[in-house]
């Protein structure tokens, strides 16, 4: 059992995410995890939560405020599959999920790097200096956190490779299409 925040947002494996403290549940959770032990970041939506995850710690504490509110970074470590939500953590204020991890290969494709690099050169976004993984370049293309859920719900490397070369097909496709509505109506 993990003990999870459910948030709006979706952190990947590696992201780091800055998050703000202030409810007393999750001034709980903190006071739990500060040692560095992993919780989980569920995203959530009108009090829906998504069926997969992500494992984080706190990598950094920014300020801790006399009332006990805190601003820290955590970092995602691995995706988790939820197969139940507690609305408590036994004995606690915050929530917890059975979860199990789910191995993924985080390898990127021959396709993939190809597409990547065209949408780097169309977007005037700078390459990556060393090979990314999959998780590095599903940040770079900073996709809604409805669509970061989604790709993490993918069942193994060649879903999430056919995934993130939809999105970027799909993002040229908007970026060319912008285009053509802006010379459009700067001929009228």
């Amino acid at each position: 059992m993990y003990a999870v925040f459910p948030l709006n947002i979706v952190v990947l494996p590696n992201e780091e995410v800055a998050l703000h403290l202030f409810e007393p549940r999750y001034k709980q959770l903190y006071a739990d995890f500060k040692n560095g032990k992993e919780f989980a970041i569920i995203f959530s939506v009108k009090n829906e939560v998504a069926n997969y995850g992500t494992l984080v710690s706190i990598e950094k504490v920014i300020n801790e405020f006399p009332d006990d509110t805190v601003d820290l970074i955590v970092k995602g470590s691995k995706i988790i599959q939820v197969n139940s939500f507690e609305k408590n953590f036994p004995g606690k204020l915050y929530s917890a999920v059975e979860a199990e991890p789910v191995e993924i290969d985080s390898s990127v494709s021959t396709d993939l790097i190809q597409q990547f690099d065209i949408f780097l050169e169309k977007t005037g976004k700078k390459k990556f200096k060393n090979a990314p993984d999959i998780f590095q370049l599903a940040n770079r293309m900073e996709m809604s956190q409805e669509t970061k859920s989604e790709f993490i719900s993918k069942a193994d490397n060649a879903a999430l490779n056919r995934f993130l070369i939809n999105q970027i097909r799909f993002e040229l496709k908007i970026r060319e299409q912008e285009s053509l509505l802006n010379q459009k109506f700067h001929l009228n």
